[in-house]
């Protein structure tokens, strides 16, 4: 157990360094809909919408 927490530890420690930041660049976010789709489209891939408000 204590080995697997270790080891845990480690590779959270590895992703937080800014070298793999940098290799990884993750969800690239926009407000832009035309912009995302059309970015979208030319990648064939999927559009994620998050609605949210204030109440």
């Amino acid at each position: 157990m204590k080995t697997m927490l270790t080891l845990g530890a480690l590779a959270l420690a590895l992703m937080a360094s800014p070298a793999f930041a940098e290799e990884t660049k993750g969800v690239q976010w926009t407000d832009d809909y035309a912009k995302a789709l059309t970015t979208a489209k030319a990648d064939n891939k999927r559009l994620f919408i998050e609605f949210t408000a204030e109440w």
